[in-house]
C-alpha cells in the first residue's frame, strides 16, 4: 500500500478488518523485509472422511490417524449432545505430529508461538492443532477447538459477514470452549482462586477479562450459571446471546435470566467467594509457608522454575523483569537478586523455553545448574526448532549451544558427574526421556513406548531418573534404573497428579507437586519408609520444588507460588518436618509400560480405506480482506482495498490490493505457492504514482505540477529462505513504463568548462518495456514491542538488470542496499538508524526521487537523480499511553528526535545548484565544501515529532528545520504522513 501523501491530513473515513488470518502485516515478509516462516519439513497431504470430519493429515502421520478420528468423532457426539445441535457439514480438521510442525502451517501466516496450543477458524469453520500431548489433553483440546465450531455455527449461522460483524468477549468465546472440554487442570484454576481471594473479579458484561484469565473467568461464569440454572439455562444464555449478537452483553443476560447485569454479577462473586474464600481461611497463601524471594521492590515482577546451585549459595530462576524474560540468580539466604545472566535482547534466540510463561506448563523445571556450579543449562527456540544453550554462569551469555534430532525438548536435569544432561522431548511421534553426553553431543534415548514421560531428575549417585508418566487420566511417579531403563517403578499411584520429583542431597526423598487434595502444593515422600509428607498448603497453588543444600543445618526448599497475579520464589527451612499423611508403598516390582493404564475415547473407530483421498489443493475461498480510506488537505481521496484468497491449508494464495489516490489507481494481484520451504509466486501490477515538481530549475517559475509515473508489467519469483532470518530472492519479469522527466537542455562545452551550462530544462515523455532479472539478498532479525521495532537488524542488498533486447545494452539497471538498526536504551524507548545507497544506470533509468519521510521538510520525492543515499537517526520514546475521547482513543502516542542527512545527483550531470542570480547550473557533486566547512550538495534536516494510532493506522507529524553545517538555514517546516516508521 502507498503511503498516503499529504502535508496536512484532514480525516480518516473508515477502517475495517473483516476478518485477520493473514492480515497485511503478515503478508510484508513477501514484501521488502520481514521475517521467514520456514518449511522445515516436507508434509504430503490426505485427507480422510468420517462421519463428522474432513480430517487432513500429513501421510507420514498416518499412525495417529486412528487416534485423533476416534478423538473427534467421540468430541462431536459428546458436544452435539450437550448443546443439542447438529453440524450439517463435515467439519475440516487439519492436525499437525508435532507443535514444531503446526508453527509452520500457512492457514496462518503470523508467526505462532509455542504457547498457542491449537485454534479455529470461522473462514471454513476450519479446526487446526497439533497431537503430540498426552492422550487426556488432546481430548480435551479437540473438544476445546470444536467448541468453537459448535459456536461459529450457532451464533454465526454458517454466515461469515456475521462473524465479521460479531464482537462477542473473550471470555465467552473462550469459557464456554474451556467449560465444554472441561480442560481446566489444578495450575489453571489457581489463577482462578487468586482472583477471588485478592477480590479482583471484574464485571461480567464490562468485558475487562482478557487473556489467559478470560479463559479461566469465563470458565466460571459457565460453572456459575449450570450450577443455578441447570443445563437449559446454559443453552438459554448461548441462544439469548446469539439474539442480541454485536449488541450488549447484558441484554442477552436480562432476557436469559431476568436479572440485571449489576445483580449477575453480585450474585456471581458471592458464588465464587463462598467457594473459595472458606479455603483461604482452612488455608493460606504461599508466604505462610516460606519467606519470598525480592527482585526488585519497586517493579512488578514474576519469577519460576527455581533451581539451586550445588554449593547452595545461589539460586537460579526465570524472571520476567521490566517486560523481558531472563535467567536470574539470587543469593539464597538473603533471597536478594545479585545477576541478571540474560539482561538485554538478543537475537542468538527467539525466546527461552519457560513452561507457563512462554510454553504451556506441563511437567518439570526448565533450569539446570551444572555440578561445579560454574553453569546453567535451558532450552531456546532459536530457528526451527528448540537448542540446548550453556549459559557462563561466572561471566554472563552463553557458552555453548547444542541443536539435535529430538523435537519439543523441555524438562531438564544435570547429571551429577558433569557428564551428560536428562530431558523430554518428541522423537518419532512419542514423548519419552533422553541423555545428552555434553562431550560427543549424541543423544541417548532411555524410554521409548507410547506412554507420555517428561520431567527427569537425576538421584544424586547418578545411577537412576525420578521422572512422571501420564498413565490413564492421571500424572504418576517413577523411577528408572540407567543401567536397565526397560524396567520402571512406579513410586505414587492414585487419582492425583504428581509431577516435578527432584531428589535430596542424600537420595533418601523426593519431592514434587501433587494436586492430590485439589491444589497444587509440594509433598514430599521418604523412599526408605514410604511417609508422604505435605509441605505447602496455599489456596492457589505451589509447585516445582527445588532443594536447596545447606553444609551446616537443615535441607531448605524453594518454591514457586502464585499470589495477587504474580509468580514468586518462596524458601522454606525443613528444620520441622510436618506431620505424616499417609505411608506409601513404594513399587518392588518394576511396571510394564505396556500394561500400564491408557486413555480410551467414548468412540472407537474402524477406518476405512476407501474414505481416505490425496488433498488435491484445487479450490480457492476469501480468507482476509481489509479497506483504509481518508482524506487529504487538498481533499484527494485515498483508499485501498485488500482480499486474500486461499486454499484449505494456506499453502495457495492469491493476494488483491487495489488502491487510488486522487485519479490514479494501482492494482497488485500475486499468486504465492507457500507449501515447500522454496517458494515461489507470480505477480502482475499496474503501479500510478507521482511525484512532485515544485519549480523549473533554470528559471525559478512556479509549477507546482505532479509527474506521473506508470509502471505495468509481471514477474514470477522465486524466494529461498536460509533460516529464520536469511533469506535469497529471485525474479524474472517484463515492464512497460511511461513517465515524463525533466530534461536539462545544455549548451557547448568551452574550453575550461567541468561541465556545460544549462540553457533550459524540457519535459520529455519515456515509454519503452524491456525485460529485468531481479535479485535480492535480506536479512531481518528484527524484535519488536506493540509499538514498532526495538532491537536487532535488517538489511537487504537488491540488484536488477533491465536490458534492451536489440541492443543488449541495459535500459534500466540497479544496485541498492538498505540498512535498519534498532537498540533498546531503556524499556520504552530506543534508537532506530537506516542508512540507504543506491546507484541506477541506463538512459532511460527511472530516477531515485528523495524526499518526504526519508528526508524529512523536502517535500515528497522532490529530489530527483540517479545516484542516491540517505542516512536517518531517531531517539524515540513514549508521551502518552492514550488519550481518550467520546468518540475515539488515541493510543501510543510517542515521540521523537531526528537528525536526516542525505544526497541525491545525476552521474551524468552532476548535483543541481543555483548561483547567486538564482540560476541553475550542474556541477561535480560535492556532499562537503571544505573551504566554506558547510554542506554543499548534502541536505541535513534535525527536529522533532510524534506518532500516535488511530483506528489501525500510524499517523505522523514531524516538524525539522534544513541545517547546513554550520547553522539552521530557512524557515521550520511541519509535515504529516500516514504509515508505519521504519
Amino acid at each position: 500500500m502507498p503511503r498516503f501523501r499529504s502535508q496536512v491530513f484532514t480525516a480518516i473515513v473508515s477502517t475495517l478488518t473483516i476478518t485477520a488470518l493473514a492480515t497485511p502485516a503478515a503478508l510484508a515478509q513477501y514484501r521488502g523485509f520481514g521475517q521467514n516462516k520456514v518449511q522445515y519439513r516436507d508434509l504430503e497431504w490426505m485427507i480422510y472422511h468420517s462421519p463428522h470430519f474432513d480430517v487432513y493429515y500429513d501421510k507420514g502421520s498416518e499412525a495417529l490417524l486412528n487416534k485423533v478420528v476416534s478423538f473427534a468423532e467421540s468430541a462431536y457426539d459428546q458436544l452435539s449432545r450437550e448443546f443439542d445441535f447438529q453440524i450439517q457439514k463435515p467439519t475440516p480438521l487439519i492436525f499437525y505430529p508435532t507443535h514444531s510442525a503446526f508453527e509452520q502451517n500457512n492457514i496462518i501466516l503470523n508467526f505462532i508461538p509455542e504457547g498457542a496450543g491449537a485454534f479455529a477458524s470461522p473462514v471454513r469453520n476450519r479446526m487446526v492443532l497439533p497431537v503430540d500431548m498426552p492422550d487426556p489433553e488432546l481430548m480435551k483440546l479437540i473438544l476445546h477447538e470444536l467448541t468453537h465450531i459448535f459456536q461459529y455455527n450457532i451464533l454465526y449461522q454458517g454466515s461469515l459477514s456475521r462473524a465479521a460483524a460479531a464482537r462477542p468477549p473473550q471470555w465467552f468465546m473462550e469459557g464456554m470452549a474451556s467449560y465444554m472440554a472441561k480442560d481446566e487442570e489444578s495450575h489453571d484454576r489457581m489463577v482462578l482462586r487468586d482472583y477471588v481471594v485478592n477480590d479482583a473479579i471484574p464485571s461480567v458484561a464490562g468485558g475487562e477479562a482478557a487473556g489467559y484469565f478470560a479463559y479461566r473467568f469465563g470458565h466460571a461464569v459457565f460453572d456459575y450459571i449450570e450450577e443455578r440454572w441447570g443445563r437449559e439455562g446454559f443453552l438459554d444464555f448461548v441462544y439469548e446471546f446469539r439474539n442480541t449478537l454485536g449488541a450488549r452483553t447484558e441484554r442477552a443476560i436480562e432476557r436469559a435470566f431476568r436479572l440485571t447485569s449489576e445483580d449477575f454479577d453480585t450474585d456471581f462473586r458471592r458464588w465464587l467467594r463462598k467457594k473459595y474464600l472458606r479455603q483461604l481461611i482452612e488455608t493460606g497463601e504461599p508466604s505462610d509457608f516460606g519467606r519470598p524471594f525480592r527482585a526488585d521492590e519497586e517493579l512488578r515482577t514474576q519469577e519460576t522454575s527455581a533451581v539451586a546451585s550445588p554449593s547452595g549459595d545461589l539460586v537460579a530462576a526465570f524472571s520476567v523483569i521490566r517486560g523481558d524474560l531472563d535467567i536470574v540468580l539470587f543469593e539464597s539466604k538473603t533471597r536478594r537478586l545479585v545477576r541478571n545472566l540474560t539482561e538485554g535482547l538478543t537475537t542468538r534466540y527467539r525466546y527461552l523455553v519457560v513452561q507457563g510463561m512462554t510454553v504451556a506448563r506441563r511437567i518439570g523445571r526448565d533450569l539446570a545448574f551444572s555440578p561445579d556450579g560454574n553453569y546453567l543449562a535451558a532450552f531456546a527456540r532459536r530457528d526451527g526448532g528448540r537448542s540446548l544453550l550453556i549459559f557462563d554462569v561466572l561471566r554472563g551469555g552463553i557458552s555453548r549451544a547444542i541443536d539435535m534430532d529430538v523435537e519439543q525438548q523441555f524438562s531438564l536435569s544435570w547429571s551429577p558427574d558433569g557428564q551428560k544432561i536428562a530431558f523430554a522431548g518428541n522423537r518419532g511421534g512419542s514423548f519419552d526421556i533422553f541423555v545428552i553426553d555434553l562431550e560427543t553431543e549424541q543423544v541417548e534415548q532411555i524410554t521409548k513406548d507410547p506412554v507420555y514421560d517428561g520431567g527427569p531428575a537425576f538421584s544424586p549417585d547418578g545411577r537412576s531418573l525420578a521422572f512422571t508418566s501420564v498413565v490413564g487420566d492421571f500424572s504418576k511417579l517413577f523411577r528408572i534404573d540407567l543401567a536397565d531403563p526397560s524396567r520402571r517403578y512406579a513410586l505414587t499411584s492414585g487419582e492425583s497428579n504428581d509431577k516435578d520429583a527432584i531428589y535430596s542431597p542424600d537420595g533418601r526423598r523426593i519431592y514434587f507437586t501433587s494436586d492430590r487434595a485439589g491444589v497444587d502444593n509440594v509433598y514430599g515422600l521418604d523412599l526408605t519408609t514410604g511417609d508422604l509428607r505435605q509441605y505447602t498448603n496455599v489456596v492457589t497453588g505451589c509447585f516445582t520444588p527445588a532443594v536447596v543444600p545447606r553444609p551446616e543445618g537443615p535441607e531448605t526448599l524453594v518454591y514457586s507460588g502464585l499470589w495477587q497475579g504474580a509468580y514468586k520464589l518462596y524458601l522454606t527451612d525443613l528444620e520441622q518436618a510436618p506431620p505424616t499423611l499417609e505411608k506409601v508403598e513404594i513399587a518392588q516390582t518394576p511396571a510394564v509400560a505396556a500394561e500400564l493404564p491408557t486413555f480410551q475415547p467414548s468412540i472407537e473407530v474402524t477406518l476405512d480405506e476407501a474414505n481416505k483421498e490425496k488433498y488435491g489443493r484445487g479450490k480457492f475461498f476469501i480468507t482476509d480482506a481489509d479497506t483504509y480510506l481518508g482524506v487529504d488537505d487538498s481533499q484527494t481521496l485515498l483508499g485501498r482495498v485488500f482480499v486474500g484468497f486461499s486454499d484449505y491449508l494456506g499453502d495457495k494464495r492469491i493476494l488483491l490490493n487495489l488502491s487510488s489516490f486522487d485519479a490514479l489507481s494501482n492494482f497488485d494481484i500475486t499468486y504465492l505457492d507457500l507449501s515447500d520451504r522454496t517458494q515461489w509466486g507470480v505477480n502482475l501490477f499496474d503501479d500510478r504514482d507521482f511525484y512532485f515538481v515544485t519549480t523549473d530549475p533554470f528559471t525559478g517559475q512556479l509549477l507546482d505540477r505532479r509527474g506521473e509515473i506508470r509502471i505495468t508489467g509481471a514477474y514470477g519469483f522465486v524466494r529461498y529462505p536460509f533460516g529464520l532470518n536469511t533469506r535469497a530472492e529471485v525474479g524474472l519479469g517484463y515492464l512497460f513504463r511511461k513517465y515524463f522527466r525533466t530534461v536539462p537542455v545544455l549548451g557547448e562545452v568551452e574550453e575550461g568548462e567541468v561541465r556545460p551550462p544549462v540553457l533550459g530544462f524540457e519535459l520529455e515523455t519515456i515509454k519503452d518495456d524491456y525485460p529485468f532479472l531481479q535479485a535480492a539478498l535480506v536479512h531481518d532479525s528484527t524484535l519488536y514491542a506493540s509499538w514498532g521495532p526495538i532491537a536487532g537488524s535488517r538489511w537487504r542488498i537488491d540488484g536488477l538488470y533491465g536490458p534492451d533486447l536489440s541492443t543488449g545494452e541495459s535500459i534500466s539497471s540497479e544496485i541498492s542496499a538498505d540498512f535498519r538498526h534498532y537498540r533498546p536504551v531503556t524499556a520504552r524507548s530506543g534508537l532506530a538508524m537506516r542508512a540507504f545507497a543506491g546507484a541506477r544506470y541506463g538512459d532511460t533509468s527511472t530516477p531515485f526521487r528523495l524526499g518526504g519521510d526519508n528526508i524529512r521538510t523536502v517535500r515528497y520525492r522532490s529530489l530527483p537523480g540517479d545516484r542516491a543515499f540517505f542516512a536517518n537517526l531517531e531517539y524515540r520514546f513514549p508521551l502518552i499511553e492514550v488519550v481518550a475521547t467520546p468518540v475515539f482513543a488515541f493510543r501510543g502516542i510517542r515521540g521523537r528526535l531526528f537528525f536526516d542527512v542525505g544526497a541525491v545527483w545525476f552521474e551524468e550531470f552532476g548535483a543541481l545548484r543555483r548561483n547567486e542570480q538564482g540560476q541553475a547550473f550542474y556541477a561535480p557533486f560535492k556532499f562537503w565544501d571544505s573551504d566554506e566547512n558547510r554542506l554543499q550538495d548534502g541536505i541535513a534536516v534535525y527536529g522533532w515529532g510524534f506518532t500516535f494510532n488511530f483506528v489501525g493506522l500510524d499517523l505522523n507529524w514531524d516538524i525539522g528545520q534544513r541545517w547546513d553545517g554550520k547553522g539552521s538555514i530557512g524557515d521550520t517546516i511541519t509535515t504529516f504522513y500516514i504509515g508505519t516508521q521504519f
